[in-house]
């Protein structure tokens, strides 16, 4: 809203306080700066403009520091429920895939222990990345979110390292990804969100407040508003993390209206993005078919 801008506000703040000091000096010291003008400065005309311009002025100030007030205490909503037309899409490009798998084992013979090649498992976690993105900036419909005020990151969960692998990020034209390898364990990255998560046992996390958000090795944290993370999991074997960043524009009022966010754009591509590992872990198990069908 224009009227918590801290411009307006310092603006509104700074006529106020000078209106109060004047009105305490005038009950103290019977002092009138209209009949100081009148006396030394100004014509009667000259002093009714003033008059009125200052009337003017303040009354817009109180305006604007009402508002103000009532739109801190009760925000607006800055993000709103849209059809997520972008699902279809990415549900749309998969089918193809597996289509196409179908029409080859009806036109030749297929190497099952080849399958997992024809799997584009960084295809469609693209696809999934940049319909999300596209998903999100549709439902923020308060305010326009750029390319650039939106952050989104993916990772590999390998349990038996305890570590986190990158796998993409979006806007993927701009290099913004620091830490490609985030190892549990190690104290180095302990504040990083995305370990919290791990380290205090939750599914989701949340950071509404910018100051709170750990300092990374990343230039993103000079614009950084409010991030949310969550753990991507199959057969309840967690496989993967989803972080999102907003920048230059605060959206949310609080944490409650960011995990609103969450479970209304977020969870339906979360479900896709483990449907790919899902099936990625599928593919993978064919190239070994030979060799665990002999040894069975």
């Amino acid at each position: 809203m224009f009227c918590l801008n801290k411009y307006i506000k310092l603006y509104t703040d700074v006529v106020l306080l000078v209106a109060s000091g004047y009105l305490m000096l005038k009950k103290g010291f019977d002092f009138s700066i209209s009949g100081w003008l009148l006396n030394n400065v100004l014509h009667q005309s000259g002093v009714n403009v003033y008059i009125i311009s200052s009337a003017i002025i303040l009354i817009i100030s109180l305006i604007f520091k009402l508002l103000s007030i009532i739109f801190e205490r009760f925000p607006p909503i800055k993000h709103s429920a849209v059809e997520p037309e972008e699902i279809s899409d990415c549900i749309s490009v998969m089918n193809k895939e597996i289509l196409g798998h179908i029409k080859k084992c009806c036109i030749e013979p297929v190497d099952i222990t080849r399958l997992n090649e024809q799997h584009s498992f960084e295809v469609n976690m693209r696809v999934i990345t940049d319909a999300l993105a596209e998903h999100i900036r549709k439902s923020i419909n308060s305010i326009v979110i750029k390319r650039k005020d939106l952050f989104i990151s993916v990772y590999r969960y390998e349990q038996s390292n305890e570590k986190l692998i990158y796998e993409l990020h979006y806007d993927h034209k701009r290099d913004l990804v620091k830490s490609r390898e985030i190892n549990i364990d190690d104290t180095k990255f302990k504040n990083y969100e995305c370990v919290k998560c791990f380290t205090e046992n939750k599914n989701t996390i949340y950071v509404h407040n910018k100051k709170s958000y750990a300092k990374g090795g990343s230039k993103r944290y000079k614009t950084i508003q409010h991030y949310l993370g969550c753990k991507l999991e199959t057969n309840g074997e967690v496989v993967g993390f989803l972080n999102i960043e907003f920048h230059n524009h605060s959206i949310f009022s609080d944490e409650e209206a960011m995990q609103d966010f969450m479970e209304e754009n977020i969870y339906t591509f979360k479900l896709l993005y483990e449907y790919q590992y899902l099936k990625h872990e599928f593919f993978n198990k064919f190239c070994n078919f030979e060799k665990n069908w002999r040894v069975a």
